[in-house]
């Protein structure tokens, strides 16, 4: 079911399956993939509690073995509404028998999508109801229409980093997973084209504790954009597909395993290690300029 939110400048829609976003409109302009099955089903999906993929499709938690499928459990999941104003939606998820195959901890996960002005925040809160200590990472997958003019082409388009970087993106290895290998890219720039063949060569971008809190996404032929900021998380990820209509600007607190990885859970890298009753916040935002 979908939920939809308002104000002045936006109109936005919200499901219960996953809490994912489903329509970030600002006017005609529909900023957000309407997640065409052809091409990629997703338009924003939660990561949790694993980001990309993991080796063997499994992972390893007290000589168990739990297999989940590429970023985890909130894509197919349907949350419980926990409250819906004007301008704001809440959704929580708790841990379930059925989850427990896939993701052995007692955990809450509450995300809030809430708009102020011209922008729309989303909030990711997780709470550990175990009685250890839990192990996730979480991050977010909005994907936007590109180009968001139907009149421009993807190639008219780039993306805009707030700062000056200086390091190269981290590569894949042909089964999909992490490698050690990086290839440069940055060189005190700020600017990533957008040009199908990263993609096509790379699968994808993946860039490690940026100076940067903010990626712009914006034509280079008019004045419409939108902006994500992404402050405190530890990755960012620039995705698309081979001539796909889209790219997905992703903040996460966590990566993909490795093709070395031992897939123990607890030696996970990026993974976020949350004591007994703690809580966890972190969170991105959205800001269209039609």
């Amino acid at each position: 079911m979908t939920y939809t939110i308002q104000n002045e400048f936006l109109t936005v829609t919200a499901n219960d399956k996953g809490a994912e976003l489903d329509s970030i409109k600002s006017g005609e302009v529909e900023y957000l993939w309407q997640g065409n099955p052809e091409i990629w089903k997703y338009k924003a999906p939660i990561l949790f509690p694993i980001v990309g993929k993991l080796k063997g499709g499994a992972m390893l938690y007290d000589g168990n073995k739990y297999i989940m499928k590429n970023h985890g459990i909130c894509k197919e999941s349907i949350f419980t509404l926990v409250e819906h104003t004007a301008d704001s939606v809440t959704f929580s998820l708790t841990s379930s028998e059925e989850l427990k195959h896939l993701y052995p901890f007692d955990f809450e996960l509450i995300v809030t999508h809430k708009l102020t002005g011209k922008t729309l925040a989303t909030n990711l809160k997780v709470t550990n109801k175990s009685a250890v200590e839990i192990f996730f990472s979480i991050g977010g997958h909005p994907t936007f229409n590109c180009p968001l003019d139907p009149n421009e082409t993807f190639e008219d388009y780039e993306i805009i980093l707030n700062e000056k970087e200086t390091q190269g993106t981290r590569l894949l290895s042909q089964d999909g997973l992490i490698s050690n290998k990086t290839m440069p890219f940055f060189n005190e720039t700020s600017t990533i084209p957008l040009d199908y063949t990263h993609y096509q060569k790379l699968g994808i971008l993946v860039f490690k504790n940026l100076h940067s809190t903010e990626a712009v996404l914006r034509s280079k032929k008019s004045d419409i954009s939108v902006s994500l900021g992404f402050s405190g998380f530890q990755y960012f990820a620039v995705w698309t597909k081979s001539k796909a209509p889209f790219i997905a600007l992703e903040p996460w607190h966590g990566i993909c395993d490795s093709s070395f990885y031992n897939g123990n859970f607890r030696g996970k890298t990026g993974t976020i290690q949350l004591p007994p009753n703690e809580v966890y916040n972190c969170g991105f935002t959205i800001t269209p300029n039609p």
